[in-house]
């Protein structure tokens, strides 16, 4: 009898031991994001500005040491570009720009729920870019002679990035941090504005974006 309620207890505990375990690796994370967005073009001389991003993402298990990550953030960041002010100055001119990512992500558990390296693909949707100022509206880009800061706000309104990053902390709290880069254009939508007409340098756009994000998830 021995034995047999031995072996009970084993049982027990590796039942109760699986459980935890796919409890602790299906979770529901709550997000908050700290970000610094940047263009790499040649067209616009631009500056890295900051914003946020808040959201929700579920971590499941997938196979042996990988989780997937499914997440949806709503992203509200900056940007801004050079212009000509008055007697020739450089002037920075600020836009903030509002949407929504949608991420799936790969994480390889390096030391299980304390730290993990986390690759994927993100699909944005944004709105244009808004000039925070709209007296700065008439000012000259930079390398234009007459396209203006409201000449340049229709960016893609659609945008794929790939994230990689790491995450570390524990069970129900991670810190992390991760950079995407865009691997579409992001400025594609400004050709088709026709702002040749009022630049003859004003053709050609083409943009990468990068964002680099650093935050915290709470997992439910």
């Amino acid at each position: 009898m021995r034995p047999f309620f031995f072996f009970l207890l084993i049982l027990s505990t590796f039942s109760i031991h699986a459980q935890r375990h796919k409890y602790d690796s299906n979770r529901i994370g709550v997000q908050g994001q700290y970000a610094l967005l940047d263009l790499n073009s040649s067209n616009f001389e631009t500056n890295q500005e900051a914003g946020f991003l808040v959201g929700l993402s579920k971590r499941s298990a997938f196979y042996n040491n990988f989780d997937l990550i499914f997440g949806v953030d709503f992203m509200q960041t900056s940007i801004s570009m050079n212009a000509r002010g008055e007697a020739s100055t450089v002037e920075k001119v600020g836009y903030t720009w509002s949407g929504a990512q949608v991420k799936l992500l790969l994480s390889y558990l390096i030391a299980g729920d304390h730290l993990s390296l986390e690759v994927g693909p993100i699909l944005q949707v944004n709105g244009k870019m808004e000039l925070d100022d709209v007296n700065q509206s008439d000012l000259v880009l930079q390398n234009y002679t007459s396209l203006t800061a409201e000449d340049v706000q229709e960016w893609s309104r659609v945008n794929g990035l790939v994230s990689v990053g790491l995450s570390a902390g524990f069970t129900h709290v991670r810190l992390t941090a991760n950079y995407q880069y865009g691997f579409t254009n992001a400025l594609n939508k400004l050709n088709d504005e026709g702002l040749e007409l009022k630049d003859p340098a004003a053709t050609n756009f083409e943009g990468n974006l990068g964002l680099i994000t650093a935050g915290i998830v709470l997992y439910l």
